[in-house]
């Protein structure tokens, strides 16, 4: 798997520098923000990207467990995060940009990137591929099929398959666990 591809740096950078990104959080809505696992922050620390102010441990809210079980009902969410448990996530700024974002877009080497933000806008969801309609996303109005869009984001399908059994695996959602009944 090339890692180097799943962002294009055209769009996502044309995005950064428009304004407003995938990358920056409405205050009060920080505890939505997506996990980091503990491989992906040993990764960008092993690269000298990521300092200790970088990451920020907070509680699994109901609100968090919830937003997460809805991205992914296929998964059992409340195994991997208990309700009285806590998670690691990208820390943000006080304007509510991850400590990441440059001007010109994520300033972190590809190869150490969340994988959450190497498949974005991309998901899996139910088994079949599509994409978030974030309002913010260049790539999402520029592209009208997830054709478009797998090509802007110069990828492939099995490559987001890939990535995002990769990511529920570090998650501790491995991609055969099926919601409890």
């Amino acid at each position: 798997m090339n890692d180097t591809s799943i962002i294009h740096p055209d769009v996502c950078g044309r995005c950064a520098a428009r304004g407003r990104t995938c990358c920056t959080v409405t205050s009060g809505d920080e505890e939505f923000c997506f996990p980091i696992s503990i491989p992906e922050m040993n990764a960008i620390r092993g690269a000298g990207q990521g300092g200790e102010d970088s990451f920020v441990l907070v509680p699994n809210t109901p609100g968090f467990v919830e937003q997460l079980g809805f991205l992914m009902p296929e998964r059992d969410i409340a195994a991997a995060f208990p309700r009285q448990g806590s998670h690691w996530r990208l820390a943000t700024t006080p304007q509510g940009e991850c400590t990441f974002l440059g001007h010109d877009g994520c300033v972190l080497d590809r190869s150490v990137r969340p994988i959450y933000c190497r498949l974005f806008p991309l998901w899996q969801f139910h088994g079949q591929l599509t994409w978030f309609t974030a309002a913010e996303c260049l790539a999402n109005e520029e592209c009208a099929s997830l054709a478009t869009m797998i090509e802007a984001m110069n990828t492939s399908s099995a490559e987001v398959r890939a990535l995002f059994g990769e990511m529920c695996s570090k998650l501790g959602l491995e991609p055969d666990a099926k919601v409890k009944s």
